[in-house]
């Protein structure tokens, strides 16, 4: 897919009106009465923004939808590039508000934590993007043309894991065991990565690189 071609579906809003916003809907109504709810009590920027952010990449697990996947197989545009459109539009919705939150939030933690709090939430919001969309490419790859159902359960189970074990702890305060966890979380974003590049990978271009097209034998 050629840039001109990439701008004008942005330019022209296809792109967008492809994309399932849906489940972004009921997420940014559960941002919101979360907030509303802690209005009054004692801000917990670590424990907010966590679910903020848990609330997010559910919605964001659903941008590789796509109904007319079927069609698109024999267009000239490759998967992978298909796909890289609908994840920036997706980091394009997700990136303001956490950003927001951010300002929001970071200022009730200590004047010499807010830097690392914030670089370190930020590594996990991106974990469990790279794992929803990990999750959804490999689902189209299998034929499932509306994967995101299958990234909830998928992130939620991951999250579970990684509260469960007891000798490599995820989900840590401030303190002597962040900078360990956090490279944990950076290590979940480069697996996740590498097995979302892979999923990307178009099935007809391998056949053809490896000789095996439709017919021959």
């Amino acid at each position: 897919m050629t840039p001109s071609v990439a701008g004008e579906l942005v330019r022209s809003g296809h792109l967008v009106r492809s994309l399932r916003l849906a489940p972004f809907v009921p997420a940014a109504v559960a941002v919101v009465g979360f907030l509303v709810a802690r209005r009054d009590g004692t801000p917990d920027a670590l424990g907010d923004l966590r679910v903020l952010g848990v609330l997010l990449a559910l919605g964001s697990g659903y941008v590789l939808d796509d109904s007319a996947a079927v069609t698109l197989q024999a267009a000239p545009y490759g998967l992978a590039r298909r796909l890289w459109l609908r994840i920036g539009c997706a980091v394009a919705i997700v990136a303001p508000p956490w950003i927001v939150m951010i300002a929001y939030l970071l200022p009730s933690v200590p004047a010499g934590y807010r830097r690392d709090v914030g670089l370190g939430l930020t590594a996990e919001l991106a974990a469990m993007l790279a794992v929803v969309w990990a999750v959804a490419a490999w689902a189209r790859r299998r034929g499932i043309d509306q994967p995101g159902i299958v990234t909830t359960p998928a992130l939620l189970a991951s999250l579970l894991l990684a509260t469960s074990i007891s000798s490599a702890p995820m989900l840590v305060g401030p303190g002597p065991q962040w900078t360990a966890a956090h490279l944990r979380w950076s290590g979940v974003v480069a697996g996740a990565t590498m097995v979302l590049l892979a999923g990307m990978r178009d099935p007809a271009a391998r056949r053809i690189l490896t000789g095996t097209l439709p017919g021959r034998r």
